[in-house]
């Protein structure tokens, strides 16, 4: 099964990372003290310059992880999968350590240029990198996971007969029509009307009823056809797959493009009558 990383691609997460690995960095540099910025004093003293000077230290990290995330990542790839993530953050522990390098010297003249002392910051400045990289990679993948669902649904075998003809009213004697379980797919307000949508020789057809959604759902009162949304109700049987995440999830429908949301306030009860029809794979 392929993994889903899409967060890793988010402006939010790239910010994110940004500021994480800026204030961790510069945490690190003022509760430790690595790396001889206190001159290796031990009576040194925490002063509103040395605090100031720390922090001006970090902005070319927060401004360097903007360009690398923003402007070289997208250069390099567009879709992330896992092999590509691991080589962009070897790629950024280098690129950031490096930026550390040179800001050390240029801002803090506390080292020298040496390839020496530039492979040993790239070693020890990458160990620091790597707490706020993985936190805020593992976060967001937590929460990607804890957001996603993808299910195949069957149908069970029932006694539902697709064959079964459901009668739409509207508001006029004339407004009406048929259509079988196996037919209709959903139906969706329009402004005083609902447009419902089924197959007739194997093409999408729609129909506009003079009706409110609320009313022609009390109308139907079966467990087949459902409102899953305030502008929606769905026929359950048609339904081939759930895809989503905990604040909203949709809907597949055979012979349908675009999948149907389920609001939370329907979430649960369209949940429960789709269990009783569809086996979840």
């Amino acid at each position: 099964m392929k993994q889903n990383f899409s967060f890793y691609n988010t402006s939010q997460y790239k910010i994110a990372l940004s500021y994480s690995i800026a204030i961790f960095f510069y945490c690190f540099i003022i509760f430790f003290l690595p790396f001889g910025v206190d001159n290796y004093n031990p009576n040194h003293e925490y002063t509103p310059d040395f605090l100031l000077e720390i922090f001006i230290f970090s902005i070319p990290l927060f401004l360097g992880s903007l360009l690398n995330e923003f402007v070289l990542r997208p250069l390099v790839f567009k879709e992330a999968s896992l092999k590509k993530i691991i080589f962009w953050n070897v790629w950024t522990l280098l690129f950031l350590s490096s930026i550390v390098f040179l800001s050390y010297n240029m801002l803090g003249n506390w080292h020298d240029f040496k390839l020496v002392s530039y492979l040993g910051f790239l070693v020890d400045v990458s160990a620091v990198f790597i707490f706020p990289m993985a936190g805020v990679f593992f976060f967001y993948r937590y929460r990607s996971l804890q957001n996603q669902i993808a299910h195949s649904v069957t149908t069970k075998n029932s006694t539902i007969d697709e064959s079964l003809l459901v009668n739409f009213k509207g508001q006029g004697s004339k407004d009406q029509i048929m259509l079988s379980l196996g037919n209709f797919r959903y139906g969706q307000a329009q402004d005083n009307y609902v447009e419902l949508v089924y197959v007739e020789n194997e093409e999408l057809k729609k129909f506009l009823l003079r009706t409110s959604l609320s009313n022609l759902s009390d109308s139907l009162s079966n467990s087949v056809i459902v409102r899953c949304h305030r502008s929606y109700l769905v026929n359950l049987l048609q339904v081939h797959a759930v895809t989503g995440g905990s604040s909203e999830i949709k809907l597949h429908i055979k012979a349908v493009d675009a999948p149907i949301p389920v609001s939370k306030s329907y979430r649960e009860a369209t949940l429960q009558n789709l269990h009783k029809i569809k086996n979840f794979t």
